[in-house]
């Protein structure tokens, strides 16, 4: 995730066709998970590591990734997050010998908070397959310090292909240059004039919508994490968003520029908060309905959303931007996750 600082996280602003994006100032994401796999496949796949004295080993193929990855622009700054957990195959032969071995590798934490050469990758063998520990070792010595770097070629370049096509051309930008689009798997949801009266019609208008439920584990006490979701000096903290009073029953909230907003229904101290909630971007006066509940568990706290009444259109946005803009905002804020996932 972006560090605090170097970005300026706030929720998403779809774009629209009178020009509220001037110079890339609102928030604009897009999901970069397929770009990604296919870009650590490009880079890993076929790799080889050689030794004149030992042998020759190369990445045969790519057997598992699992993960996901999003590419953000805000105030003009790129905002990568991504993680990933690997599973490869690798061969090898000694030199001079016709025999080839084949063995794993393993890498749990490709992440945006690990450089590359904090990335853990581990290299063994199948239980029954043949070993050999002098191509082992090569792939650990020499093998795992090139793959490391891959992981930093990776980074830079989610962050100088693909999420550099989210930034539009500004003014003097345009007057002289085309933005290239290298990554153009995933297409950003830009409004066009049409969807904008499309929006605009919609009150009084049925919608469909969907509910989305989630949940979420917090290291810390139930009565913490509650404070952090209702009082005022730490919802400003986690959002870096001016909060005018605590949460209360009846009081509205806005947060992230103004592009979320709505109004507390309920709460009870230490186990639930309920809420009206919607996105700018919504058809007008579209709320849903949050239900927040807390749970004390052995080992922190487990967090469940229900939110119901979502746009259909708007289901996955919504998701990753409660996983991406509160949770990991308020865990890396406050320590409350030895693993941000």
């Amino acid at each position: 995730m972006a560090k605090w600082g170097e970005g300026d996280p706030r929720w998403i602003v779809e774009e629209r066709a009178d020009a509220h994006n001037v110079n890339n100032w609102h928030w604009r994401e897009k999901d970069a998970s397929d770009w990604s796999k296919k870009k650590i496949n490009q880079l890993l796949k076929g790799l080889k590591i050689e030794d004149n004295n030992i042998g020759s080993c190369y990445i045969s193929e790519i057997t598992s990734c699992e993960g996901e990855a999003s590419v953000s622009n805000r105030k003009k700054k790129i905002i990568c997050i991504y993680d990933f957990q690997l599973k490869a195959k690798w061969k090898g032969s000694l030199q001079n010998s016709k025999i080839t071995y084949t063995g794993m590798l393993e890498v749990p934490n490709l992440s945006e908070e690990n450089s590359g050469d904090e990335v853990d990758v581990t290299v063994s063998f199948g239980k029954d397959d043949q070993k050999c520990d002098e191509l082992k070792d090569l792939m650990r010595k020499k093998g795992i310090p090139i793959l490391q770097e891959k992981f930093d070629e990776f980074a830079k370049s989610l962050r100088n292909e693909c999420a550099s096509t989210i930034q539009l051309p500004t003014n003097e930008e345009n007057q002289n240059n085309k933005a290239k689009s290298v990554c153009n798997d995933n297409k950003i949801n830009s409004a066009a004039p049409s969807t904008n009266k499309q929006i605009n019609a919609t009150a009084g208008v049925k919608i469909n919508t969907k509910k989305l439920i989630m949940s979420e584990s917090f290291m810390t006490s139930v009565d913490e994490l509650y404070k952090t979701l209702t009082l005022k000096d730490r919802i400003q903290a986690w959002s870096r968003s001016p909060v005018q009073q605590d949460a209360a029953s009846g009081e509205t909230f806005t947060l992230f520029d103004g592009n979320v907003s709505g109004e507390f229904t309920s709460l009870a101290r230490d186990s639930k908060i309920a809420m009206r909630w919607r996105f700018k971007s919504w058809p007008d006066a579209h709320y849903s309905n949050v239900t927040i509940n807390l749970t004390q568990n052995s080992d922190g706290t487990k967090l469940e959303l229900e939110q119901t009444g979502v746009p259909e259109s708007s289901i996955e946005a919504t998701k990753n931007g409660w996983k991406n803009y509160y949770w990991r905002s308020i865990k890396m804020t406050f320590g409350y996750g030895a693993n941000i996932l």
